[in-house]
Formats: structure tokens, C-alpha cells, sequence
């Protein structure tokens, strides 16, 4: 008997914390929905598609800047940062408007700053030298490559949260969608979110202004008129 109280006790304890948990996370993306700054960034599709898209739909949104605040070159030394870029998970990113209504990367730093700027914490960062493997010539020894890249500027390169929640019936359908606009011959797809004391959570894609899981309900609803039209 008192085996299976203790074991009840113990399944309530579990459920409790999962509940707390759940009910935190969805706390915090209120608070940042309802009081956060509104800000858009350029998206490309997830590529190749997402094998486990159910209820999210992945998105690319990368961005880079050149400028870094109270941060030492020698932190991204060639010897810390690895042949593929350094890591660099403790950068925050300042955010500023730029053109068409969009914002970019101002500045990185390894805490926010007290500029009155918008700072946040992105998904992931990674630090490395503007000269790439990819810039080598052809004749040149990799000694003297490695020179060169070593000499070249630093860039700093930050991704923002990439899964936007959607309903699992419409989320193959939106997935679509997002490639095609994403596409060479597309109309482009724009990712916004909402930051606010540091961080930041993905709202929305847009495409020419429309949320994706609005066209991706009225690509289906043209699918199924099509198909009794047929029938």
C-alpha cells in the first residue's frame, strides 16, 4: 500500500512539473508576443524538407555583421575557432531597422550592452574569418592561403529561431508554399518575430504580406474545389 502511494506521489510530482513547465514556456511567449518589439528578417525554406514536420514548419533566417563590441580578436583566434568557425553560443546580437520595413545584425557583443539598443540572445552563432576554404586560388599553397584568411576581417554569423507553429494538417501544405516562394523565381518570404528582454520568438512568415498558414489554407481550398470540378 504504501508502494503504490509512494508511486502515485511520485507520478502527481512528474505531472506537476511537466504541467509547470508547459505553463512557463507558453508564460514567456506571451510576455514576449504582447510587450516585445516587432521585428522582420529575409527567410529561405528549410532545405531539404524537414522529415519530422508535423506542427512545426522550419524556416532559415541567417544573419552576419563585421562589428563586435568588447570582444577580443584573440577569443576567435584560428587556434580557437577550428577549421569550420569558431562557436560561439554566449554572442548576443543588436538588432536595427534597415530598409523595406526589414532589420539586420548591427553589432554582436558577449552581453548586451546598455546603448538603449534592442539586444538578444539568438538561436546559435559562430565566428570566423571572411576568407573561406572556398576563396583559396588555385596556385596557392595552403600556407600562404592560411595567411591570408588569418589576416582577413572577422564576420560573425547569427540564426534566429526557424520553427513557426502550425497546425499539423496544414503544415506540409504551408511547407510548399514557403519553397516556392523561397525559390529563384519567387516573391520572398519574410520571417517576424518579436523580441523583447533579450529574447526573441518567431510570429510569423509572411509572403507579399500574407501569413503562410492563410495561403496554404487557400491552396488546399483551391485543391479540393479542383478536384470535385473534376469529379
Amino acid at each position: 500500500m504504501k508502494a503504490s502511494i509512494r508511486n502515485s506521489a511520485l507520478a502527481a510530482l512528474v505531472l506537476f512539473v511537466q504541467c509547470a513547465a508547459l505553463g512557463w514556456l507558453i508564460w514567456r511567449y506571451e510576455r514576449i508576443v504582447r510587450f516585445g518589439t516587432e521585428v522582420r528578417f529575409r527567410c529561405t525554406a528549410y532545405d531539404p524538407y524537414d522529415p519530422l514536420r508535423g506542427r512545426y514548419l522550419r524556416t532559415t533566417v541567417r544573419e552576419q555583421c563585421s562589428s563586435f563590441i568588447e570582444c577580443s580578436a584573440e577569443d576567435f583566434s584560428s587556434e580557437a575557432r577550428g577549421d569550420f568557425g569558431y562557436r560561439a553560443p554566449n554572442l548576443y546580437a543588436k538588432l536595427e531597422p534597415s530598409t523595406n520595413g526589414l532589420w539586420c545584425v548591427a553589432a554582436v557583443a558577449e552581453a548586451p550592452q546598455s546603448d538603449g539598443g534592442l539586444w538578444v540572445k539568438p538561436r546559435w552563432s559562430r565566428v570566423e574569418h571572411s576568407i573561406g576554404w572556398s576563396d583559396k586560388r588555385k596556385d596557392e599553397s595552403y600556407d600562404a592561403f592560411e595567411k591570408r584568411r588569418d589576416a582577413s576581417p572577422l564576420v560573425a554569423t547569427v540564426g534566429l529561431p526557424d520553427q513557426l507553429f502550425v497546425n499539423e494538417r496544414i503544415a506540409p501544405e504551408a511547407e510548399k508554399v514557403l519553397q516556392k516562394a523561397t525559390s529563384a523565381k519567387g516573391a520572398g518570404a519574410v520571417a517576424v518575430y518579436r523580441a523583447n528582454g533579450g529574447e526573441i520568438v518567431i510570429t510569423d512568415i509572411e509572403i507579399d504580406g500574407k501569413s503562410v498558414t492563410a495561403l496554404a489554407r487557400e491552396s488546399l481550398q483551391a485543391s479540393r474545389s479542383g478536384s470535385r470540378v473534376q469529379d
